[in-house]
């Protein structure tokens, strides 16, 4: 009996150490996260780049990206601005989290690495630029060239519900890979299914409006249309 109460005794004293380590660690884990956030929200500064009249902006620049066949970097101008909701599933370590909050992007600047030229994008803040993509091909045995780049833009609260989001439509643009001849070319649609380039180096769009399935070819010169279709149903 006494054997069985040491061993009991013991037992307790192990638990109660391997538990209080246990809250150690989780403690050490949260301050040391709360400061590692503290210190990573103290090195952003906010850039003196737009208007922030309410201070709900906090304008930043995000990461330049180099445009290919050209002299131009591109760099998003990004708002922490949480008034507008864009709503993305990532998936991860937890599996899919709806609704995830990204740094929205308002405009972009393009800069040129050899004249130090820039220009913006957009005249204003007044957008949301939900995705921008750059339309990269190689011809023949030539370095990889950008033949143009594609941006899908929110510009207003399309379904009037009081906020602007992925439920409001979108507008399709394209420009040149320096960011000049900004051309909209679909206005007011869902989402986007596949926007690539074809063969010939023209641009294949497929996407959907009102639960309609909608594709379409354009020329990425002038940035004509060359065909739109709508998609056929399926006959009964």
């Amino acid at each position: 009996m006494k054997t069985k109460k040491i061993f009991k005794w013991v037992w307790n004293i192990n638990g109660a150490m391997i538990l209080g380590m246990t809250f150690f660690v989780v403690g050490e884990m949260l301050v040391n996260n709360f400061f590692i956030e503290e210190a990573y929200t103290e090195e952003i500064e906010t850039l003196d780049l737009a208007e922030d009249l309410q201070g709900i902006e906090n304008w930043n620049l995000g990461y330049p990206q180099a445009i290919s066949g050209s002299d131009f970097y591109y760099l998003p101008l990004e708002s922490d601005n949480k008034e507008v909701k864009i709503e993305q599933k990532i998936s991860g370590l937890y599996g899919i989290v709806d609704d995830y909050y990204t740094t929205r992007s308002k405009n972009v600047i393009f800069i040129n690495n050899k004249s130090n030229e820039s220009h913006w994008l957009f005249d204003s803040v007044e957008q949301i630029i939900v995705n921008m993509l750059t339309l990269d091909a190689r011809l023949a045995d030539q370095p990889l060239i950008t033949k143009a780049i594609y941006y899908e833009v929110l510009n207003s609260d399309s379904n009037s519900d009081g906020i602007v989001d992925t439920n409001d439509k979108l507008t399709f643009s394209l420009t040149k890979n320096d960011g000049s001849n900004y051309k909209e070319i679909i206005s007011g649609y869902n989402r986007i299914i596949k926007a690539d380039l074809n063969a010939s180096n023209n641009l294949f769009v497929l996407y959907v409006n009102n639960n309609e399935v909608f594709s379409m070819i354009i020329e990425l010169e002038n940035f004509s249309i060359i065909s739109q279709t709508q998609l056929p149903k399926v006959k009964s």
